[in-house]
């Protein structure tokens, strides 16, 4: 599953407003030298203040996901437990990317935009971040890229390529002023690892947020991050056109980087039949990047990463009575063993409502579960 509408370009940090623009043509030489991948052209570049920053993500949002695509994923949302009922997905997005943002490119416009707002003494390398997405942009075509994600959990990977990329690049430049290099220091991969996920507690909304929101921001940075970190330690230089030519298929590759190499796919899963007294409203691959957020929400946070990594493929579907108009969520998931099904299983009968019903199948939990 992913959630649509945050996959938007922004990286939290602070940037400097008075003579910025003339460092982003020398910075992009650097990151063209840093990753082989040569400059083709110069990046356009503006400001932009809170209140337009504000009215860019609500156009964008419109442009983008209609309502009723809204309405379902919020609904599917709301099925999983993911978030309140009462809970404003639109108006909330719009405030924590707006809270986070200090400067984003946007690869519809081909432009470079910097918030005018952002204090003097800030720190300059997150304007690199940005700017390797502008080169990946003019190499990749990141719109196509990320539109080219046959599912919505292949979606999640490919956000993760780009945003983890450029989290790697913002690193390694700044590392290198101090003389030091991610290409030949694990320690510092994982010193900038924890840097990076513990940065986000600064802001709020983010903060605040459900534990399905929060993780789906903070995934393609952090673990985009330390999947990016594993193919250019193996790779070199070719790490940074492979992940685009060859991305991964699924969250399972992003959090394994084994699996990413050796190609591995998940198993066929098949979804119990849809019922002819519903119109279908989505379907779309539970990956293990939800599996990792239900353990870590309904579950123990401490242990929702090796729990999920038992995950072997999913799909979900949710569909609307024709009649009633009464939602309806079906989903099944596979894992490597019987006992990590029930794990699972176990896992979804603490949130089962007299509405629900879940079943295990040998390797597989089949799941049916009605507006909680």
């Amino acid at each position: 599953m992913k959630l649509g509408l945050l996959a938007f370009f922004l990286v939290p940090g602070l940037v400097a407003q008075t003579d910025l623009f003339a460092e982003i043509d020398p910075a992009m030489k650097e990151l063209a030298k840093t990753t082989g991948l040569p400059m083709k052209s110069r990046v356009d570049r503006a400001f932009i203040n809170k209140a337009k920053l504000k009215s860019f993500l609500e156009a964008r949002i419109k442009e983008t996901v209609s309502d009723e695509e809204l309405r379902v994923e919020t609904l599917t949302l709301r099925l999983f437990g993911f978030i309140p009922a009462d809970y404003d997905l639109k108006g909330s997005t719009i405030s924590l990317l707006t809270e986070q943002a200090a400067a984003f490119y946007d690869y519809r416009k081909k432009k470079m935009f910097i918030l005018e707002s952002a204090p003097e003494s800030t720190q300059r390398f997150v304007l690199t971040h940005e700017l390797a997405h502008a080169l990946a942009d003019q190499h990749f075509n990141l719109g196509r890229f990320i539109r080219k994600g046959k599912s919505d959990d292949a979606a999640t990977a490919r956000l993760a390529v780009m945003e983890g990329q450029a989290q790697w690049l913002m690193y390694e430049i700044m590392g290198s002023k101090m003389g030091q290099s991610l290409r030949t220091d694990p320690g510092l991969v994982k010193m900038m690892s924890n840097m990076g996920e513990s940065g986000f507690s600064q802001y709020p909304e983010l903060t605040n947020a459900p534990v399905y929101i929060r993780e789906s921001l903070l995934f393609p940075y952090s673990r985009g991050f330390v999947f990016n970190a594993q193919v250019i330690e193996k790779l070199g230089n070719g790490g940074f056109s492979q992940v685009f030519r060859r991305p991964p298929s699924t969250t399972q590759q992003i959090l394994h980087v084994e699996k990413y190499f050796d190609d591995v796919k998940p198993v066929p899963v098949v979804l119990e039949s849809a019922l002819k007294t519903h119109k279908v409203l989505v379907e779309g691959t539970l990956g293990e990047f939800d599996c990792m957020v239900m353990f870590k929400q309904f579950g123990d946070p401490a242990t929702s990463l090796d729990r999920a990594a038992n995950w072997r493929g999913g799909q979900f579907r949710v569909s609307e009575n024709k009649r009633t108009k009464e939602p309806l969520l079906q989903y099944t998931v596979a894992f490597s063993s019987a006992e990590a099904a029930t794990d699972f299983a176990s896992l979804q009968m603490k949130q089962k409502t007299e509405h629900g019903r879940i079943e295990q199948r040998a390797d597989r939990v089949v799941v049916s579960v009605g507006m909680r």
